[in-house]
């Protein structure tokens, strides 16, 4: 379930790049190929971000224009599933990162109130990691 979006911005210049949405096509376009030549099949489907046809590429569906992957979903809810499912391994590497850095906060702390405060923060930050584990088990 997803809305295909077929705007045109032919010629629109992005700020960042400095690339024209046809040299980003033309990208596009090349990458579609080449995966066509390794045995890509191109769908009926669009790009629900951006209307271009869709490739399979062994058991993913892939977007060659926005460079990612596309999943089916037969509902909001499924939809919903899959994306805290996929985001579920980045929460848990943010979790870690932030556990490190108040480590080395801790390490360097002597105020007592300040000590707690951190102790408090890293119990929670502990417990979010455990219901993270949890919802992968």
């Amino acid at each position: 379930m997803y809305i295909a979006s077929n705007n045109s911005h032919k010629g629109l210049r992005t700020s960042i790049t400095g690339f024209t949405m046809n040299d980003r096509k033309d990208t596009s376009v090349k990458r579609m190929a080449q995966l066509l030549q390794q045995g890509a099949t191109m769908l009926a489907d669009g790009c629900p971000k951006c209307g271009t046809p869709l490739l399979k590429v062994g058991d993913d569906i892939y977007c060659a224009m926005c460079d990612r992957r596309i999943v089916y979903a037969s509902s909001d809810e499924e939809v919903e599933t899959r994306t805290v499912k996929e985001l579920l391994p980045e929460l848990k590497e943010t979790l870690l990162i932030k556990l490190r850095t108040l480590n080395v906060l801790i390490e360097r702390e002597n105020d007592t109130e300040a000590l707690t405060k951190l102790a408090n923060l890293m119990v929670l930050l502990l417990q979010a990691l455990d219901k993270l584990k949890r919802m992968n088990a």
